[in-house]
Parts: structure tokens; C-alpha cells; sequence
């Protein structure tokens, strides 16, 4: 990486803030595929569903499948949390829980693990609620967004909440032009919630919108922007390219920015990780095959793709000048071993939080390897 692509170190403010949904993941592993059938669903998939619905499914799959395990879910969210178990201090999660008791379990989950966050509190909304139904290396993921779909700008623009995700005034700040190192945002978040995405832009970002397509706007404003194959092959159809790699030249012959690659990662299971980075005319295109791993080894796919973020992320944060494919490998490992496990969650045998944070980066690899 350049020079331009490194973080600058505070301990006093966030270098990373994310914004998602909040769920409450309930993953039970399936005896055989009759729910699925029952209840229309896909054994590969995931989907939004009617809270009446989610519960019956709920209710079902507790009765036939037995004790479910508990763990909190949603995209950023997870890859928050896996930052946090890396080491990473200075992350803050922002979202939505209802005033209930799947509320109050996410809240004591998230205390327990050390992760700050800045949580609005909706009396009168559920919290958001995902069952993780596990067939081997499948899992078919249905929740209903519950909280979150109503999580407000007004409570994003507050005092308080600026006071948490904001940068603070110390001398570590005065030769930045930047408040905060990175803002992630998930996918799921952007449709319902754009008025908060464009807030987060237009205060934090520095930039001038001129699109009025949601996700369009975000793609090709973000530094970095990453998903799986499929959702960047209809990202392709929107722009109307025929390829992917068409896509990336595209976005990235629209990046102008001083100084500043943009990137774009694209997952594609087990197979291999496409990465395109560039500026303007300059453009370059690589991939990197993913270590294989014994089918009968992976537990639960739930937060591979969050798990392989967290991982690139915590590398680009806090590795001594990494490349590209230095993250991307680094991902790869960190997602390995979130697979291996039930939810998204590291394997107890890594360090506990306080204690990776005095890790560096590169004796936490080899505990990963």
C-alpha cells in the first residue's frame, strides 16, 4: 500500500465506525431438509421475512432441531465484533435495538465483549431477529430487521452520538485533513436508511453528492467497497457492463481523488478472492485463491464474508505497510476459522480481546495459521 493508504493512530476517537442492522442470530442445525420445504425456503440463501412468519419458523425449528445457540448477527455488526476479538480498540458500531429482552441480551452480549458502540434504544419496535438454519456447509438465513429499519437520522446527527463517532481534538489530529480513518457501512443498511448514509458522507467524507441512486451513490463515492461475486454481478447489470472487471473499470475510471486508490473485493466462496484497485486511467486487476478447507472441518458459513472483512480491515489497519493481497490473505485466514464455529465468532483457542490487543499483527497470524 502507499503511504496515503495508512491509519493514523488515537486512541482517544474511533479509526473505524460502522453502521448496520442489529440482529439477534438463533442457529439450530437442520436433521434433514423438511423445514425448508415447509416453509419455502432455499437451502443456500438469505432473505427477509414477515415477523409472523420468522416467529412460526422460530417455534418450528426449536421444537424439531433443539437448543439453538444464541449470538448477536448483522453484517457490520459481525464484522465489528471480529475486529474487537482481534484487538482492534478504536471500533464503535452504531444501530438499533428494540426495548425488549433479545434487546437486552445483544446489549449484555456486546458489553461482555469490549466492543463500544452507540446504540439507539425504540420502545415501541422489536429488536431485529435472524434464525441460521445449518445444513453442513449450507445455511439458509431469514430474519426480520425488526429496530433497525427504524433506526433515525435525527439520533446519527444528536450531540451524543457525535460526541462518540467524531475525532477528538487532540494534537494527533492537526496535520489530518480527515476526521475518521474509515466509515463501513453495510449493504442491508443503505436502502431504508440513506438519509443517514448521505448525512455520514457529506459531514465525514468531504465530497459533493451528484447521484440520486442509493446504492450507485455510495459505490462510487466509498475508497473501498467490498461484497461477494454475485452481488457485484448485479451491481454490473445496474451500470449495464457485461462483466465484472467491465464494472471495476468503470467505478474506478470515475475515482478521482488526490492521492488515493480506489479498491473493490470480491468474494467468491471457497474458489478465489478478485481484487481491483486503481485510479482514474490507472486500473489493475488480480485474484487470490482461497486455502482450502476440508468440507467436513467448516461448522457454520454464518459471517464468512463479515469474518474475511474483519480480517482485511484489522490488516489494513494495523499491519507495517501491507499490500492489497497482504489483507486479502489475512481475510482468508480470519474466515477460515470463523467457519469452524457455530455464528460468527473466533475459535476460544485465539486470545480474548485485551489480551490480542497487545498482539502484533503478525504473531496473531501465526495463532491463526
Amino acid at each position: 500500500m502507499t503511504n496515503d493508504w495508512q491509519i493514523s493512530s488515537c486512541d482517544r476517537c474511533p479509526r473505524l465506525v460502522a453502521f448496520g442492522n442489529v440482529l439477534l442470530d438463533i442457529s439450530v442445525e437442520l436433521r434433514d431438509g423438511q423445514i425448508l420445504k415447509d416453509f419455502d425456503l432455499k437451502e443456500d440463501d438469505q432473505r427477509e421475512i414477515p415477523a409472523d412468519k420468522l416467529a412460526r419458523l422460530v417455534a418450528v425449528a426449536v421444537e424439531t432441531c433443539g437448543k439453538p445457540k444464541y449470538n448477536p448477527g448483522g453484517s457490520a455488526l459481525n464484522t465489528c465484533r471480529i475486529l474487537r476479538a482481534l484487538g482492534e480498540k478504536n471500533v464503535i458500531f452504531c444501530g438499533a435495538i428494540g426495548a425488549d429482552e433479545n434487546g437486552e441480551i445483544l446489549t449484555q452480549i456486546l458489553k461482555d465483549s469490549s466492543l463500544n458502540t452507540c446504540i439507539q434504544t425504540l420502545p415501541d419496535h422489536t429488536t431485529g431477529t435472524c434464525i441460521c438454519l445449518i445444513s453442513g456447509d449450507k445455511r439458509s438465513l431469514n430474519a426480520n430487521i425488526g429496530a433497525s429499519q427504524y433506526f433515525k437520522r435525527e439520533f446519527v446527527t444528536s450531540r451524543w452520538c457525535q460526541s462518540k463517532i467524531g475525532s477528538c481534538n487532540s494534537a494527533a489530529h492537526a496535520d489530518s485533513e480527515e476526521e475518521v480513518r474509515i466509515f463501513y457501512v453495510e449493504g442491508y443498511f443503505i436502502p431504508e436508511k440513506f438519509a443517514i448514509c448521505k448525512h455520514i458522507y457529506e459531514k465525514y467524507c468531504k465530497g459533493t453528492p451528484n447521484l440520486t441512486k442509493e446504492m450507485q451513490y455510495l459505490v462510487e463515492q466509498a475508497d473501498l467497497v467490498f461484497g461477494n461475486l454475485t452481488e457485484f454481478v448485479a451491481l454490473a447489470e445496474i451500470y449495464e457492463c457485461d462483466s465484472v472487471d467491465e464494472l471495476a473499470k468503470c467505478l474506478i475510471r470515475k475515482y478521482l481523488k488526490i492521492n488515493r486508490e480506489k479498491i473493490l473485493v470480491a468474494t467468491d466462496g471457497s474458489r478465489c478472492v478478485r481484487f481491483y484497485h486503481g485510479n482514474g486511467s490507472t486500473f489493475r486487476s488480480e485474484s487470490h485463491q482461497v486455502p482450502i478447507i476440508p468440507k467436513k472441518a467448516v461448522i457454520d458459513t454464518t459471517g464468512a464474508g463479515d469474518s474475511f472483512v474483519a480480517g482485511f480491515l484489522y490488516k489494513y489497519m494495523t499491519g507495517d505497510c501491507p499490500t492489497l493481497l497482504d489483507c486479502i490473505r489475512y481475510g482468508s485466514k480470519v474466515a477460515g476459522k470463523v467457519i469452524r464455529q457455530v455464528g460468527c465468532n473466533l475459535p476460544s483457542s485465539l486470545p480474548s480481546s485485551p489480551v490480542a490487543a497487545m498482539l502484533p499483527v503478525e504473531e496473531l497470524e501465526s495463532k491463526l495459521a
